[in-house]
């Protein structure tokens, strides 16, 4: 039961994921930027894709793990990140990610454990 006044919502209307960006190991440049992969930070890379505040997830292998970036960072192609917080509290929306992700996570086929933006944009809220 909702609270009166209170909407329920979408994961899609309170943020929007991105994928991450490619970046092969033989291009990359130590730096003081975090490469952010699947599994946390697996790097540093002398260039930013993205800027703090950051949320991000894994879309392959370590799904429901979620990171709180407060620095520019390169968010890998086995990620999706928050590329838009649409007015809402960066730091609750991690917290909030991070609870539903996990449940995803434990409902998903485990021989298909992929994040989409399609499959999760429309989780309830």
């Amino acid at each position: 039961m909702i609270p009166e006044g209170w909407q329920a919502k979408t994961l899609g209307d309170v943020l929007t994921l991105q994928r991450g960006y490619d970046l092969p190991s033989t291009q990359r440049k130590v730096g003081e930027n975090p490469i952010t992969s699947s599994g946390g930070i697996s790097g540093w890379h002398e260039k930013a894709q993205a800027t703090p505040p950051g949320i991000v997830t894994g879309r392959y292998g370590t799904i429901g793990e979620v990171l709180y970036v407060e620095v520019d960072f390169w968010p890998l192609n086995t990620t999706l990140y928050v590329k838009d917080f649409k007015g809402n509290y960066p730091k609750y929306l991690f917290y909030l990610l991070n609870l539903r992700t996990r449940h995803l996570a434990e409902i998903l086929e485990p021989a298909r454990l992929e994040f989409s933006r399609p499959k999760i944009d429309h989780l309830l809220i």
